[in-house]
């Protein structure tokens, strides 16, 4: 995921970015999470097509992914938690930009 964040190499990226949110709904153990990766692949997929992103992805955001998957592979439930809330109110500040 880092090394395709720079260069405009944004499909890359999403190959990358999809894998992510599919480990991390997975690794929630809820049931109902993991059955939503199809849909944030979609939504991400709609973002990266639709022009909804930059030309490359915000660099303190990809820094956040990484953090979570930390998080994740250590077990850190709260930290990957808040973590994720970082992400997910970065994302709605970049909709606002993009997408007013």
């Amino acid at each position: 995921m880092v090394a395709t964040s720079r260069g405009r190499r944004l499909e890359e990226y999403l190959v990358h970015d999809i894998a992510f949110h599919r480990v991390v709904l997975n690794a929630s153990g809820n049931e109902m999470f993991a059955r939503l990766g199809d849909v944030v692949a979609e939504v991400l997929t709609g973002r990266t097509h639709h022009h909804v992103m930059f030309e490359d992805p915000d660099p303190a955001a990809v820094t956040l992914h990484v953090q979570v998957a930390e998080a994740v592979r250590e077990r850190d439930a709260v930290r990957a938690e808040e973590l994720t809330r970082q992400i997910a109110v970065g994302a709605l500040q970049e909709l606002d930009v993009l997408a007013p």
